[in-house]
């Protein structure tokens, strides 16, 4: 039995539920506690799956829901196939347009350049799994690619629930692993797991990689890190994850058992991961002839420039002002914690480690941008603490407060304005 199951895991299901009413006297039919205790009595008592895709199907009727409504008010845009936009069309605007690219062209044996030889924007800085997968299905059903690449990544945003439900389930109550759940699929950038884009593959080869990390499974997770490596650009996170989890079980093996034959293995997936990191990068080396090749592209998002840390002081300042650097040193410090206060702390130790490895990687590496909350998505175990008060009341307003956001998120990051606009 894995060392990151919490004590909680035991309870029955009625002890689970919340025996206090909260319900505000002003709308006591939304939120009266004894139905919802009541509804999810019932949903607890279904096969772990079924909650899943429960929780995962109403989350997407709510996405797909908001993308319907706001792709009524979208002018023609380059992604636009027919006279109007239609839903279709909308599912698969901005990056959803390269992986379609990769899978009609494949990747670029020279790089575009500038008038001053800087690289331009290419397939290079996508990775190939997604498209790969897509094309594939799309040869052999004569279904068109476009079609295809959502209905894929909601078919994996739906089995990546079911991998992550079990896996919060290790960590807390079947209740909260199930609001935890819902906090994922209904969080502001969630609308892109219905979208032609790689995040509902990843999700589910993240969430079964982690799985299968807590249950001392290294050799096993091997293979699902190399494909979750070739689906984005994760797998730095995932290596230094890797060695503060490697880190963390040699300096606790005295209080839990570390044998040589797990020495092995873990070092293996260590190794390996670092391995699978670079297989991007290194194929685009290959093909192109430049070793930055990789960089260099994803350079091109950024004004050319690739730099470390400073930029998100530098980002902070031109929002803020001088206060900027302050607000994001807060902002750090409220992550942290939030990862480590108690109700973080029934994320388990490794999920807590990938969060604080997958945090400093994007401090690291990427600059703040408008898709900033969609680059967080991997950070997902956080909804296990979000979801650590048993309060209806709570629940129901964090539940309707992402939901807003994702209005948001989508009528003014998703939705695109003529001649040009910012990336969700």
């Amino acid at each position: 039995m894995s060392t990151d199951m919490s004590s909680g895991s035991q309870q029955t299901v009625p002890e689970l539920l919340p025996e206090y009413d909260l319900a505000p006297r002003a709308a006591p039919g939304i939120f009266d506690s004894a139905r919802w205790r009541r509804w999810l009595r019932e949903l607890l008592f279904l096969p772990v799956w079924l909650q899943a895709l429960a929780v995962y199907l109403v989350s997407r009727l709510v996405s797909v829901g908001i993308m319907a409504a706001v792709v009524r008010r979208q002018e023609l845009s380059p992604w636009t196939t027919g006279a109007r936009t239609s839903l279709n069309d909308f599912l698969n605007f901005w990056d959803a347009a390269w992986y379609q690219r990769i899978a009609d062209e494949g990747y670029p044996s020279e790089l575009p350049r500038g008038v001053e030889g800087e690289v331009l924007q290419n397939q290079w800085a996508f990775y190939p799994l997604h498209p790969w997968i897509v094309r594939d299905i799309s040869d052999l059903t004569g279904i068109d690619y476009q079609v295809i690449s959502p209905i894929f990544a909601t078919l994996c945003g739906a089995a990546a629930a079911v991998v992550v439900l079990v896996l919060f389930r290790r960590h807390t109550t079947p209740g909260r692993a199930l609001f935890g759940l819902a906090v994922l699929f209904f969080f502001p950038a969630s609308a892109i797991f219905s979208t032609g884009y790689a995040e509902s593959l990843t999700l589910l080869l993240q969430a079964l990689a982690l799985l299968l990390v807590i249950e001392r499974r290294y050799l096993l997770a091997i293979p699902v890190v190399f494909l979750m490596d070739l689906s984005r650009p994760i797998g730095v996170a995932f290596s230094f994850f890797m060695l503060i989890h490697l880190i963390d079980r040699f300096l606790r093996r005295r209080t839990i058992p570390y044998p040589a034959g797990e020495v092995v293995r873990s070092w293996a997936l260590g190794v390996l991961s670092c391995a699978a990191a670079l297989v991007h990068p290194l194929l685009a080396w290959i093909r192109t002839g430049t070793l930055t090749a990789y960089t260099d592209t994803e350079a091109a998002w950024s004004g050319g420039h690739t730099r470390i840390i400073v930029q998100w002081f530098a980002r902070a300042e031109d929002l803020v002002g001088p206060f900027g650097p302050l607000l994001l040193f807060g902002t750090i410090a409220l992550v942290l914690a939030l990862i480590y206060s108690p109700a973080g702390r029934q994320m388990g130790r490794t999920l807590q480690h990938f969060c604080l490895a997958y945090g400093i990687y994007i401090l690291l590496f990427f600059n703040p941008q408008t898709s900033t909350l969609r680059l967080l998505l991997p950070m997902f175990p956080i909804a296990l603490a979000l979801a650590f008060s048993r309060s209806w009341a709570y629940r129901v307003v964090l539940l309707a407060a992402f939901t807003l956001f994702q209005v948001i998120w989508v009528a003014y990051l998703w939705h695109f304005t003529p001649p040009s606009d910012l990336p969700p």
